[in-house]
């Protein structure tokens, strides 16, 4: 489903007022072979790669129609099948749309009054309940209009009235709960709240108490933990990432005097313009970008498991950029070229002390700024483009850990064409070093899955660069890369 048929259907096309005729268009045979056509990733399963086209066409052309009252029906039918058919997905747009607040009045008014009215916010499903309230409450906080933020109101107090009658008893809770008085750690409590936050946002008190006794026991002052990075990159990013999660948690941690409320309030968390950036990239956004990430990465396994040799950098990109890319590139040249580095460095040092569930949401803002600078024509940011790829290729040295984020890593070298860019034509020095180093991680580490990770980022800078850079420097080249990859240059 391209953007143009969607919009085609709700503008010119007459009829599509209920459920069933979405059904009957979306799933012809026709239909379904354009959904083929159009997507790249042929090895996904066929229900993911049409929840994917259908709730990214969505996303492009619902917000920005002209007007809302004459196509109603039709998307609220539109809305109706695409609930049955994919909730989840379907929710998280909703929840997004709720707390972007570019958004017009008029898309925001239909949100309220025309589709979440006959949508079921009474959930019976608690996880979706907290979710739902947590995009309400930044909804109601960032809405101006008087009507719209009393109906906003009005959905949170039903939400809240219902999440009380459910979690009375609660097993899920309890179960939850008794979970979190078992983490022995500091760092495991801020681990399981993380990926458990929506669970546990009604007990934050509990958990806040259970931080307080682990940093008794482990003899860990409020100072103690404000000065290691292990525990102070859990919180800095909760907080960016699940604010309204995390918030309550942590205020019960001030009061208890486990976290320093100095802290807490200053910039020791992180800089304004990291937060600033961090914020620009709403969470239905952030979502898209950890699923192209994860379906990448399942792209990389399946190489790695055929004992790929080479991979072949994208070929055929989208032309131009995308909104979200255009605004990150707007940012970063507005930026100053001593913000541009502080940027750069907090978040390579963010990267390189993530335990790896929250890696890859902190390295989409790598990605973004990197993919920012690549495409930049100012001189500015072009003069930093060796310092942001250096970053990139140390990750290899810094998370032979966690081969998931390596293979992130890759992914986005493989993404952003990295080894072919001119860049390198002026920085052989820095060029060779890095092809040193991925020689000594290959040799020293001994897991299958990062030697060949390395290995591939490896044949990028080697077969990948402009051949005049490997002429140039054969022989430095011969006498540092391993025997079974020196063959691949002596014809060259």
């Amino acid at each position: 489903m391209t953007n143009n048929t969607l919009l085609r259907l709700l503008l010119v096309h007459k009829g599509f007022e209920t459920a069933e005729e979405w059904d009957s268009i979306l799933n012809n045979d026709r239909v379904m072979k354009d959904i083929a056509m159009e997507n790249a990733l042929v090895d996904m399963e066929e229900q993911k790669k049409r929840s994917l086209l259908l709730i990214t066409a969505i996303d492009d052309v619902v917000p920005y129609l002209p007007e809302y009252s004459t196509v109603s029906m039709k998307l609220k039918a539109l809305m109706q099948y695409s609930e049955k058919a994919y909730s989840i997905q379907v929710n998280r747009l909703v929840q997004g749309w709720l707390q972007q607040i570019q958004h017009t009045s008029r898309f925001r008014k239909w949100i309220l009054f025309d589709w979440l009215e006959c949508s079921h916010l009474m959930s019976t499903d608690p996880l979706m309940l907290l979710q739902w309230r947590h995009a309400l409450v930044v909804a109601t906080i960032n809405e101006t209009i008087k009507s719209l933020k009393r109906k906003l109101l009005g959905f949170l107090n039903a939400v809240n009235e219902t999440m009380e009658a459910q979690f009375e008893g609660d097993t899920v809770l309890t179960a939850t709960q008794q979970a979190v008085q078992s983490l022995e750690t500091v760092e495991k409590l801020f681990d399981f709240y993380f990926l458990h936050a929506e669970q546990l946002a009604s007990c934050s008190f509990l958990c806040a108490a259970k931080v307080h006794a682990l940093a008794v026991r482990t003899q860990r002052s409020a100072l103690k933990l404000s000065q290691d990075e292990e525990v102070m990159v859990r919180l800095r990013w909760s907080l960016m990432v699940k604010p309204m999660l995390f918030k309550p948690l942590l205020q019960h941690a001030v009061a208890m005097k486990t976290i320093a409320d100095s802290i807490s309030s200053s910039q020791l968390w992180t800089s304004t313009t990291l937060s600033e950036f961090v914020s620009m990239v709403d969470m239905t956004s952030r979502e898209k970008l950890l699923v192209k990430m994860a379906a990448a990465r399942d792209d990389l396994e399946r190489a790695f498991s055929h004992n790929a040799k080479h991979i072949y950098s994208t070929t055929s990109k989208p032309r131009g950029l995308s909104i979200l890319e255009a605004t990150v590139s707007r940012y970063v040249e507005d930026l100053s070229t001593k913000k541009i580095k502080l940027l750069l460095a907090e978040l390579e040092r963010d990267l390189d002390e993530a335990p790896p569930y929250l890696f890859p949401h902190i390295f989409i803002f790598l990605a973004l700024i990197l993919g920012a600078i690549l495409s930049s024509s100012v001189p500015k940011v072009q003069h930093l483009t060796i310092d942001a790829i250096s970053i990139l290729f140390t990750l290899f040295q810094r998370r032979p850990h966690d081969v998931n984020s390596v293979l992130d890593v890759l992914n986005l070298i493989l993404d952003l064409s990295v080894a072919d860019n001119s860049i390198w034509l002026n920085n052989s020095r820095v060029y060779l070093e890095t092809i040193e180093s991925l020689c000594e991680m290959i040799t020293i580490h001994i897991d299958d899955k990062l030697q060949w990770t390395v290995r591939m980022a490896l044949h990028q800078l080697i077969l990948e660069c402009d051949i005049s850079l490997v002429q140039s420097n054969k022989s430095t080249l011969l006498q540092v890369l391993p025997s079974h990859t020196k063959r691949l240059i002596l014809c060259i």
